[in-house]
């Protein structure tokens, strides 16, 4: 597994406006409130702290709506099955702010500073996607070093993929050493993380 601690969590500002619910033309951010967004995005900005793991295996076996990669990893979904078609291997990945936003959410909400809150926790998730784009890029620049095409990213959850699909993943992808643990309902700790296999032909 390739852990990686350099990858930039900077998501489009345009894009944390849009997940705050302020958006061009329609609902710009009120003069009374700019301020506190401002202040929100700075103090969401020094709060995380991305991390990045990998790996790539092998698809041992593919039938309809199964996909056996390792021992502990079997994707049974009829979309992925679908999306996979022609790979010979898989990129497993995750990515983590690690836990000072969701730590300072709670604190807001706690103090019941509710706007403060969800501004910050739109932040984040837009970071954690950021991140995690920026990682989809650095595996699509290993794989093409080694003559690979990649597919679009696919999470479990998404699609007829249970978010049980978690569990073998993790299983495999060892995210632990980047500070990400599951629930028993398959969420993942800290919770602006994210996981996702990326087929490869």
């Amino acid at each position: 597994m390739t852990i990686i601690d350099n990858l930039k969590a900077e998501p489009r500002l345009n894009q944390v406006y849009g997940r705050m619910g302020f958006k061009p033309g329609r609902h710009e951010i009120p003069e009374s409130m700019q301020e506190m967004v401002d202040e929100v995005i700075e103090l969401g900005k020094k709060l995380v702290a991305p991390a990045a793991c990998y790996t790539h295996l092998s698809i041992m076996t593919k039938a309809p709506s199964r996909i056996e990669v390792a021992d502990a990893f079997v994707i049974e979904s009829e979309k992925v099955f679908k999306w996979i078609e022609g790979c010979a291997g898989i990129y497993l990945a995750a990515i983590t702010l690690g836990p000072g936003i969701d730590g300072k959410v709670a604190e807001f909400s706690g103090s019941r500073d509710v706007t403060r809150a969800f501004l910050l926790n739109a932040y984040g998730a837009e970071a954690a996607e950021a991140l995690m784009v920026e990682l989809n890029n650095h595996i699509i620049m290993e794989a093409e070093t080694k003559g690979w095409t990649t597919t679009k990213r696919y999470s479990p959850g998404y699609g007829d993929w249970s978010i049980d699909g978690q569990r073998g993943l993790f299983a495999v992808l060892n995210a632990s050493e980047i500070g990400i643990r599951l629930t028993d309902t398959c969420i993942m700790i800290p919770e602006k993380s994210i996981s996702a296999i990326i087929g490869t032909k």
